[in-house]
């Protein structure tokens, strides 16, 4: 009992001492005491009961008047794995030139820590925490749901973090707003399609929007290249999918009343085969391998339309693209979208004998539609010779 006591009386007249240092020592004795203090916190060896003793007086020195002093406190106790949560934050709490490089690598951050921080630190504390190496699930999960987009940025720059196909999904949805966030999404090459999507069609939205806004063309014609511009950005995120992805946005697609006679169409003028083939599988409740033998099959195509349920009139169109994909097979030919689309037209304007005139053109009026921008003139001199000959 008499040793406990003078243990205590020891202890509290060396704080005693260590806080005369404080108040009435230079700048120089306290940058000593700091390094002093630093040392004895650092040390494995020292008791838990030395390091509470000093703590009073380390939170004194974390917040001097002097930035030296400052400095050390920050410094030295970067690497201490153990640190009374009071001194953490005290020094987290500091300037940033001091407290955000601290912050960054402290061992002493445990996950509520992190946590804390991220709920209550400003975006500069948030951004380093999101950074960090050893950054929690807990802490990723609450970044995806709850921080700005800075915030968030930071993460997506952390090697450590992998983000999956929900996490991409939940950030879109909060914060699909934000330029620099969608641009990093789109970065990323297993984004989920339909987000690809859904953003092109936003992108083509805007324009139209700002087209009607500004008055640049006539409303019919805006809300044409408005549609055309929607699908064309589609129809590019589809052509570049694999399989397995290919389908499920086509899924996606007609989940949304999305996957219309015209997107389908715009493909086939392009001659993207995967795109038509895929999307006439689906809307047939085919496999994909079984809806192209039908399609290219002889006369598969008209059953192929009717089974899918798109317009009759679609079935011209498409019974020409099945005969060029087949004779380009053929000939071992890998089509461009101009060469695809010259043949399109070039096989509506010289067979078929059982089209109606007023069908022909019409054919010929979707390729004018549809097709790359060169073949589209042609069509439309073709549609345009055809009318004054009728």
């Amino acid at each position: 009992m008499g040793l406990g006591m003078q243990v205590e009386s020891v202890t509290s007249l060396d704080v005693t001492v260590l806080e005369a240092v404080i108040e009435t020592g230079g700048v120089g004795a306290r940058i000593a005491l700091a390094r002093q203090l630093c040392t004895l916190i650092a040390a494995e060896d020292t008791p838990d009961t030395e390091c509470e003793a000093v703590l009073p007086v380390a939170l004194k020195l974390a917040v001097d008047e002097e930035r030296a002093v400052r400095a050390v406190i920050a410094e030295e106790l970067s690497t201490v794995a153990t640190l009374h949560p009071d001194l953490l934050f005290c020094v987290i709490a500091g300037e940033d030139e001091l407290a955000l490089p601290f912050l960054k690598i402290t061992p002493s951050l445990n996950p509520w820590h992190m946590l804390a921080v991220l709920r209550v630190g400003d975006e500069a504390r948030q951004c380093t925490v999101a950074s960090r190496h050893d950054i929690t699930a807990e802490a990723a999960a609450h970044i995806i749901k709850s921080s700005a987009v800075a915030v968030v940025l930071a993460m997506m720059d952390n090697d450590m973090v992998k983000l999956e196909t929900t996490d991409m999904h939940a950030l879109y949805a909060r914060l699909g707003q934000s330029g620099p966030l969608v641009d990093r999404l789109l970065a990323l090459p297993n984004l989920p399609l339909d987000i690809r999507i859904t953003q092109a069609k936003r992108a083509a939205s805007r324009m139209r929007q700002l087209m009607a806004e500004r008055s640049w063309l006539p409303a019919n014609d805006a809300s044409e290249l408005v549609a055309d511009a929607e699908d064309g950005a589609v129809l590019q995120v589809l052509a570049n999918a694999p399989v397995e992805e290919l389908l499920r946005a086509i899924s996606f697609l007609a989940a949304k009343n999305l996957l219309t006679p015209a997107l389908i169409i715009r493909a086939a003028c392009l001659g993207e085969m995967r795109v038509v083939e895929a999307a006439l599988a689906h809307l047939a409740g085919y496999a994909p391998q079984r809806a192209a033998s039908i399609m290219y099959g002889r006369g598969g195509m008209k059953s192929m339309v009717s089974k899918c349920g798109l317009p009759a009139s679609c079935a011209g169109i498409l019974q020409a693209y099945a005969d060029v994909v087949l004779e380009a097979r053929e000939e071992g030919l890998n089509l461009g979208r101009e060469s695809f689309g010259r043949r399109l037209l070039e096989a509506l304007m010289t067979r078929y004998e059982m089209l109606a005139p007023h069908d022909r053109a019409k054919q010929i009026e979707y390729v004018g539609r549809f097709a790359e921008e060169r073949v589209r003139k042609i069509a439309r001199q073709l549609k345009a010779d055809i009318a004054r000959a009728a």
